[in-house]
């Protein structure tokens, strides 16, 4: 009995354009099923109520020479499901969610003169999917469509290594590409996207004129030629060359939230394929976060052979009533992390003792702004009081995800500082929740500090430390660093003094990223902005000077900058977000010369008590500090039982509302929701 594997069985894991002769379609049924175990009124091409959990359709054929297609339209196919024909298994069905049409090859001699017997089944057949409009074809695939090979070779610069990559393939009218037969162990493929492992793939496409565009992250150029493809092309095979053009020395590129279909049961990404993905994006420091499984990417990272390329790292999205958290490093046989729970101190707790050394909240505003974990305990934006049950047992949080919609990038931005003014050390992370092989690997990534630049020899547990004291960046799409003499100090805490030997701001991206902005924030306020125009066509590569201590509030402070730049706009890297980000984690500037940098609610609280609650003095001493202190005070003010008279708090935030003017409006808020 013929069982091929899907890398073969699966033509183009995309809708193809009109074949050459549709004419020649021999009908099997326009019936749409649907399967599965649930209801789907929103699926209108099949019945709202499952027909079943699998299909057997008889049809009358005739047996021709050669090899034929099998059409279909689907839905929403997550799982396996295996197609036979006559006895004999001949595809399984390409994992996609939306609505598609697919062709199948057909193998000689399948279909028989007469009665023929189609059937389709699941290995899962509880998943929902809709299966029909049947018909097939009595000639191959590369007759049907017209297809010409072209060979596609991508090497690095200098040395003209093969290198991992993703080509793009759009066709002359700027769509993405059908692509044919590049399916296998070293490619991940896609509508208009091959991944490839090897340096090396030969596709199948219509005769017609193509851009192909060739990347491999945030860290390397974009390569990109017009080519004709056709039994007339003057060249079956081109080469393409891509160069390293921001040094991140120093430094190594993670990604900790990436997921597979194979272990989180949902996306489209297969193991294999991720792995292929992973060394095509750049990606040096691979976290594995399947839904509440431990899963291990090393026996597909030896299957594929990409070990030279990255780093794995067993880990968990812990996924919870109450918000999705990561842990890291954890063992891959052991036990899962409690997930059940709607304690949040217990989870992290669980996941320590099972041996995470970082823990990140995911998505804190996932699924949107109301209903994700920041929603529900209501985060104030100015004090980083919450309600309800809540705490920040975690060392860090989603600052990007570029695989969650987020319009508004610096509303996860004002959530962090509120955190921070609070005094809560949580740190920033940057991931891409990678779910399938076209959401984009890597597009949100952490750079760690690392004292190897060799991607497959870096120390986890270590990088997870990093990761967990803020010794790192964020990034989607531009690359920063914080310097002080000559040193990475993200995360650190410093003496005011030490500022005047030169705070520096490193900056880099390449020529078709296109950073706009940075802004240095202290205790979340706004004290340096920095503009840029930068120059078409090249990379990116600045620094920005930032002044010493007289710049910065007269008390311990937090510094961190965030740069902001335009979308990309490629299909060659798609976005869900139309803006590039990166930002550092805090310095922590000691002034007082203690050797700790209090936070604004700490230095709020010291301030309060040596006021012994005098109004008056509480007012002189907002006027002393910034605005993250002052509406500190004014919020102890509010709680203390000598402060209750609204009018004596506006009196207050009226008399600082020349240093602060926001008090007068963060009090007016709490009235109005009270």
């Amino acid at each position: 009995m013929l069982n091929l594997t899907l890398a073969v069985l699966v033509l183009a894991q995309l809708t193809p354009s009109a074949p050459a002769a549709t004419s020649d379609a021999r009908p099997i049924t326009e019936r749409v099923w649907h399967l599965g175990d649930n209801e789907t009124p929103e699926w209108p091409e099949a019945p709202t109520v499952p027909d079943g959990q699998g299909i057997e359709v008889t049809f009358e054929g005739r047996a021709f020479a050669g090899e034929g297609v099998l059409f279909c339209e689907q839905r929403n196919v997550n799982n396996d499901w295996h197609l036979e024909l006559n006895g004999t298994r001949f595809a399984t069905l390409a994992k996609k969610d939306g609505l598609e049409e697919e062709y199948y090859k057909l193998p000689a001699g399948l279909v028989i003169d007469g009665t023929n017997t189609l059937r389709l089944v699941g290995d899962t057949p509880t998943d929902d999917i809709t299966f029909g409009k049947l018909r097939y074809f009595e000639t191959s695939l590369h007759e049907l469509f017209n297809l010409s090979p072209l060979v596609i070779h991508i090497n690095s610069a200098p040395d003209l290594e093969p290198l991992p990559a993703r080509i793009t393939i759009e066709t002359e009218a700027g769509e993405l590409a059908t692509i044919f037969d590049a399916e296998s162990l070293h490619t991940a493929v896609r509508e208009g996207v091959v991944y490839i492992s090897t340096g090396k793939a030969t596709v199948w496409l219509p005769t017609g004129k193509y851009t192909v565009t060739a990347t491999r992250g945030p860290e390397w150029n974009l390569n990109a030629m017009v080519v004709d493809v056709g039994p007339d092309a003057e060249f079956p095979g081109i080469g393409m060359v891509l160069t390293r053009v921001v040094d991140t020395t120093g430094f190594v590129a993670a990604d900790t939230h990436i997921h597979t279909l194979t272990f989180s049961g949902h996306g489209d990404a297969s193991a294999e394929e991720r792995m292929v993905t992973l060394a095509g994006e750049g990606v040096e420091l691979a976290i594995a976060t399947d839904h509440n499984h431990n899963t291990d990417y090393r026996p597909f990272q030896a299957k594929v052979d990409v070990g030279s390329y990255f780093t794995p790292v067993v880990g968990n999205e812990v996924s919870t009533p109450i918000g999705h958290l990561n842990g890291f490093p954890l063992g891959a046989s052991d036990p899962v992390p409690l997930h059940e729970s709607h304690d949040i101190v217990k989870i992290v707790e669980d996941m320590r003792a099972k041996g995470a050394l970082a823990v990140i909240l995911n998505h804190p505003r996932w699924p949107d702004h109301e209903t994700g974990p920041h929603g529900v305990i209501q985060l104030d934006h100015a004090t980083g009081d919450w309600t309800g049950t809540w705490a920040t047992p975690f060392d860090a949080m989603e600052l990007i995800n570029s695989q969650t919609a987020e319009l508004e990038p610096m509303l996860l931005f004002q959530d962090w500082f509120a955190l921070l003014n609070r005094g809560a050390r949580v740190f920033a992370v940057g991931s891409s929740d990678s779910h399938t092989v076209g959401g984009v690997v890597g597009q949100g990534r952490t750079y760690v500090v690392s004292a190897t630049d060799d991607p497959a020899a870096i120390d986890a547990d270590q990088a997870a430390r990093d990761i967990a004291a803020g010794h790192s960046s964020i990034s989607m799409g531009i690359f920063c660093d914080l310097r002080l003499a000559g040193k990475s100090v993200m995360g650190e805490t410093v003496a005011a003094s030490a500022l005047a030997s030169g705070l520096r701001l490193r900056v880099a991206a390449p020529e078709w990223v296109r950073p706009r902005r940075v802004t240095i924030y202290a205790d979340g306020e706004p004290v340096l902005v920095r503009e840029w125009a930068p120059v078409e066509g090249l990379a990116f590569n600045t620094w920005v000077e930032i002044p010493g201590a007289t710049a910065w509030p007269a008390h311990d402070a937090w510094i961190v900058a965030v740069v902001e730049g335009d979308g990309v706009g490629k299909k060659a890297w798609p976005q869900l977000n139309n803006y590039t980000l990166a930002a550092t984690n805090p310095l922590f500037v000691d002034f007082d010369g203690d050797g700790v940098s209090t936070s604004p609610r700490g230095l709020a609280e010291a301030l309060f008590a040596e006021c012994a609650g005098d109004l008056e003095r509480i007012g002189v001493a907002m006027n002393a500090v910034d605005s993250a202190v002052a509406v500190q005070l004014l919020r102890l003010a509010r709680l203390d039982q000598l402060a209750k008279a609204d009018s004596a708090l506006h009196q207050l935030a009226e008399g600082a509302a020349g240093r602060h003017p926001n008090l007068e409006e963060w009090l007016e808020s709490l009235e109005h929701d009270h």
